[in-house]
């Protein structure tokens, strides 16, 4: 069966120098590469009859296969937070627990395509797991480095069942990214889910449709919890070609989120020089959301997207203290739903007086946050006196 439909470019984000893909990064300037899709086609947004993700190939790049676990297609359900119209997206639902696995089936479909032998990435586990998924799923190899700071054993001795090579790397994320970014090579395919691989992102741009049809219409605020922050910059790239092919007038303003003790990119909204701030060191504190606790060391310069597409959104970077994001996590849990700490900060960023002022005071106001993980991969995160009683 077919994937994606969209023929596409890649781009250098500092020349313009296009690439042949795979690619990682400008071999002229060293600048984060993106991919420039083709404009979508007239219906190219409504679902058709592909399996998973391929569900809406139309928003998606160019492939010849179509690996799937069943991934996308995950519920919306209401949340009474004190306004009727807050909507709580389950990505914690996808076939591994975590959105990771819309960018997976795309990686994976793509390796299969270019005749690879298998991925290797960096990750804090959620995208370990996804990845040796949707590897075993495509009969591919799969090779993972992660930190010993991200405490991410349970997710990856999953990994390791489904037959995926596991190295420790020392430290945190970006350490885990420096030795996956050393592995590439001839044979394999980085799926470290920054936006080093750039066709990545583009896996969560079917997301705005099916907020679409699941709404009835564009949503007001969509609040995305973030480390690098490809999955925010992605749904907004899918609402822009809904925008684009005429069938809704409007995108909405993306909030982004992040645990305090590691919020380089909250930090640098706050900044009048985006780029300086970046650059300037970042401390790893300990937090329980260790999902989104990238420092950004050594590819700062990817923050820029994300920092790009919230400011054209017209929405705003918040970060969230370690007491409220355990708050958050008991409240979701009590409403029936099992978070990891990452996902429900995007709850607790609601509390924050910025996102209070872009959702206002209107009844009508309608905001998405974005489950990204289930709890049931962090059952630590339930035992503590902070957690669930």
């Amino acid at each position: 069966m077919s994937g994606g439909r969209r023929d596409y470019v890649v781009r250098c984000t500092g020349c313009a120098t296009s690439a042949a893909y795979p690619a990682y990064r400008c071999d002229r300037c060293g600048a984060p590469l993106v991919l420039d899709l083709a404009p979508p086609g007239t219906g190219d947004h409504r679902p058709g009859p592909g399996p998973g993700a391929w569900r809406h190939a139309g928003l998606l790049p160019r492939t010849r296969h179509a690996i799937s676990l069943g991934e996308g297609g995950t519920p919306l359900v209401p949340l009474a937070v004190g306004r009727s119209n807050v909507y709580a997206k389950l990505e914690s639902l996808n076939p591994s627990l975590s959105f990771k696995d819309r960018a997976m089936a795309l990686a994976a479909s793509t390796a299969l395509d270019l005749g690879l032998v298998g991925l290797v990435l960096a990750s804090s586990g959620n995208a370990a797991v996804s990845a040796a998924s949707y590897a075993a799923a495509a009969g591919l190899r799969c090779r993972i480095f992660c930190a010993t700071g991200s405490n991410a054993q349970a997710k990856l001795d999953v990994a390791r069942a489904h037959g995926a090579r596991v190295e420790l790397v020392e430290g945190h994320y970006s350490d885990a990214y420096g030795s996956a970014t050393a592995a590439e090579q001839d044979g394999w395919l980085n799926v470290t889910t920054t936006y080093r691989n750039p066709l990545l992102a583009e896996a969560y741009r079917p997301i705005a449709a099916e907020l679409v049809e699941q709404l009835g219409d564009v949503p007001d605020v969509v609040v995305v919890p973030v480390g690098a922050g490809p999955l925010l910059h992605g749904v907004l790239r899918g609402f822009e070609d809904l925008r684009a092919a005429g069938v809704t007038s409007a995108v909405p303003r993306m909030v982004g989120v992040q645990a305090a003790a590691c919020a380089p990119l909250a930090r640098a909204w706050r900044s009048p020089d985006w780029r300086a701030a970046l650059a300037e060191p970042v401390a790893v504190g300990p937090t329980a959301a260790a999902a989104i606790a990238d420092a950004l060391r050594g590819y700062a310069d990817e923050g820029l997207l994300t920092l790009s597409a919230v400011h054209d959104s017209g929405g705003t970077i918040v970060e969230v203290d370690e007491p409220r994001i355990a708050a958050s996590v008991g409240d979701l849990a009590r409403r029936g739903l099992l978070v990891e700490p990452a996902a429900a900060t995007a709850l607790a960023a609601l509390d924050d007086p910025a996102v209070a002022r872009l959702t206002g005071s209107r009844a009508t106001t309608r905001v998405v946050l974005m489950l990204t993980g289930h709890g049931a991969k962090e059952p630590a995160a339930f035992h503590s006196r902070e957690g669930v009683p």
